[in-house]
Parts: C-alpha cells; structure tokens; sequence
C-alpha cells in the first residue's frame, strides 16, 4: 500500500467504534427524546439505582473522566434528579445519589429502554449483541489506556 493513500476508516478501530457509538447514542436518544433526557443522562441515573456513589467511583464505571462527568451532572442536579453531597467519611470527597424524583424518572423510562434494547436484539440478534456487549466490556478492561508505550519510530 503506498504510504500516502490514507487508510479507509473502517480500517481504525477508534474511528469505527465512535462511529457506532454516534449511531447508537443517536438511536436510543431518539427512543429517550419523550423522557426529556438523553441516553448519558439516563445511563448517570441508573448507574446510581443501586446507591449512591462518589464522583470518583461514578466517573470511572461510567469510563468517564471527572470534569465531563461533573459537565453532564449539572443538568440533573437543576432539574432535582440527583443530588451532589459531600461524603460523611471524607469532607473532600463528593456523595451523587438519586432523590426520588430522580428514582421515579429512572423507573419511568424503563420501558422505553427496554424498547430500544429489543429492537437493538431484533436487528442484530440476541447472541451478537451478547458478544458485542462482551466485547465492549473487554476494550474497557483491557488495560489498552494505560499502557502508554511508545509507537514504534519510524524507520525510512
């Protein structure tokens, strides 16, 4: 292949999977749209179903870093769905957990997202989405992040 003939973008995996990422974020936005929020927003609030977390644990099940996730708490701090506190162990460290409001929310979009889930599984098939979920789950524990080793040097 001549090294000035771009690769096609299927051939990156970052760019394949932010791709995917777009049309599926796009997808289940669109099955959300009635709920007023959107698929992330949802993602924080059942993350948060279970108990409260800090913002630290928060950020990293939601493999996000702290400012973008504290960029995407705002809105569901203003609308009351999630309240920010500081943690009684350690004054430092801030306590996100679901008020009520926030708890019925969640419960209300439920159907909705199990909607988009089982038309997700219709299209591509139970089995493929199980694998796909797999296979998410593995680049994200993979380790892939932090091993920050340098690209080979060029070698003309």
């Amino acid at each position: 292949m001549n090294p000035e003939t771009p690769l096609p973008d299927t051939a990156c995996y970052c760019s394949s999977l932010r791709q995917a990422s777009r049309y599926v974020t796009s997808f289940y936005d669109q099955v959300l749209s009635g709920s007023g929020l959107r698929v992330t927003q949802f993602a924080i609030l059942s993350r948060l179903r279970p108990g409260a977390a800090t913002v630290s644990q928060l950020a990293q099940s939601m493999v996000m870093d702290r400012t973008t996730l504290a960029r995407n708490l705002q809105p569901l701090v203003r609308e009351q769905l999630v309240q920010v506190r500081p943690s009684e162990q350690d004054r430092r460290e801030r306590l996100v957990a679901l008020t009520d409001l926030g708890r019925d929310k969640v419960e209300a979009i439920l159907p909705a997202w199990r909607s988009a889930q089982a038309r997700f599984d219709q299209q591509f098939g139970t089995e493929r989405g199980a694998q796909l979920l797999a296979t998410m789950r593995a680049v994200v524990d993979s380790g892939l992040h932090e091993s920050r080793e340098s690209p080979p040097a060029d070698t003309d």
